[in-house]
């Protein structure tokens, strides 16, 4: 699945309760929950370069597979990339215990990205391409 292009935020589901379930604090979940983030998405293969441009512009760059280091509200997380039938899956350890995030474009034609703390809580964001 091609996942190439600019997406923007447009609807989202459960995320103050994830946040929560992440420990972010009150003023971060309501500066997080009013903000309509972006991903602009480059991907060639199994190489991906996603910019996530909100309240903050994040950048990162990755190949399935292969570990990475991201930066998330809790601090520095390991992840890997994998595939998951037509589901870009990635496998988090961070501070907060194993998260799963995984996204997929749908019958639709949006993109869903659905977030999972290792409390079970469970977010989904859903992007519409540009």
């Amino acid at each position: 699945m091609a996942f190439n292009g600019n997406w923007k935020h447009v609807e989202t589901e459960n995320f103050e309760d994830y946040l929560k379930a992440m420990d972010v604090g009150f003023a971060m979940r309501k500066i997080a929950t009013n903000t309509n983030p972006r991903a602009e998405i480059q991907q060639d293969g199994d190489s991906f370069k996603i910019k996530t441009v909100s309240a903050k512009t994040k950048e990162v760059s990755f190949k399935i597979g292969q570990e990475f280091e991201d930066e998330m509200p809790m601090g520095k997380v390991r992840v890997t990339a994998t595939w998951d039938g037509d589901k870009l899956r990635f496998d988090i350890d961070s501070p907060k215990g194993k998260l799963v995030t995984e996204r997929e474009i749908r019958a639709d034609g949006r993109m869903y990205m659905v977030m999972k703390a290792a409390d079970g809580t469970t977010c989904t964001r859903i992007f519409a391409k540009e």
